[in-house]
């Protein structure tokens, strides 16, 4: 018995074809990169069109989470401003060169810089932290002769509610495992409080502590051998003279 349906004969796709096809797919996903996720996900708006369509605002939301319920619903106050720095690209209307904003934090005041060589003894522990407000900015380096155990915590001034009275601080960084002998960075104040450092020397000899930072703080808190001490900072222009430096003809 012989089977009536007909054969049917299935072609296979040209090469031809399927160069086109894989073309169309890549300048769909190109065009969707450039309008959809770019600026949904990383807030870059080269061509205006995630503004147009409101997906930057997805980005801003998704980064103000990332900072912390505080940080997003406290309202600013006098000398503070914004701790995050979101830079978007915006088109020129004209033609011309594209505007970048949010890559800035704009401060009140000038900063202040300061140095000090600390020597700790073995097993002694000790804090620097720096009076900022927030959106303050923090450039340090401290290098160490040994390695130290560490936090790099803050403690704003307004607690959230039911910490009012108690000890409560905010830890940003914490090594107390292995340690290290020196830590270079840029910090940028998410409270107005103290922000900084606690070290502690478990090497059995004395390490000596060098810490250079440059900021928008007002004073630098110290607590050493449980005496609590407010330190003073210095003016760029304080220093008593300045060496020069000659310009060199690199090419």
């Amino acid at each position: 018995m012989t089977d009536p349906r007909p054969e049917i004969t299935v072609q296979p796709p040209s090469k031809k074809s399927l160069a086109k096809a894989t073309i169309v797919a890549l300048l769909v996903a190109a065009v969707l990169l450039i309008t959809a996720i770019l600026p949904a996900e990383y807030g870059i708006d080269p061509l205006g069109t995630g503004k147009a369509l409101g997906l930057t605002d997805l980005h801003k939301a998704d980064f103000a989470n990332s900072t912390g319920k505080a940080a997003e619903t406290a309202p600013l106050k006098s000398g503070e401003a914004e701790p995050t720095i979101l830079p978007t690209l915006e088109p020129a209307a004209d033609g011309g060169a594209p505007r970048m904003k949010g890559a800035f934090i704009a401060q009140p005041k000038r900063y202040k810089i300061d140095s000090r060589e600390i020597k700790l003894a073995a097993g002694e522990g000790m804090e620097i932290k720096y009076n900022m407000k927030r959106g303050a900015g923090l450039i340090y380096s401290w290098i160490a002769s040994d390695k130290l155990f560490f936090e790099f915590h803050g403690e704003p001034n307004v607690k959230p509610a039911g910490k009012e009275r108690t000890d409560y601080f905010e830890s940003y960084e914490l090594d107390d495992q292995v340690g290290k002998d020196q830590a270079h960075g840029t910090f940028i104040a998410p409270s107005t409080g103290v922000h900084g450092w606690f070290w502690e020397n478990k090497t059995g000899n004395e390490v000596t502590l060098k810490l250079v930072s440059a900021g928008f703080y007002d004073w630098i808190f110290q607590n050493r051998h449980d005496k609590q001490s407010a330190l003073k900072t210095m003016d760029p222009d304080s220093i008593p003279g300045h060496p020069t430096v000659p310009d060199e003809v690199l090419r």
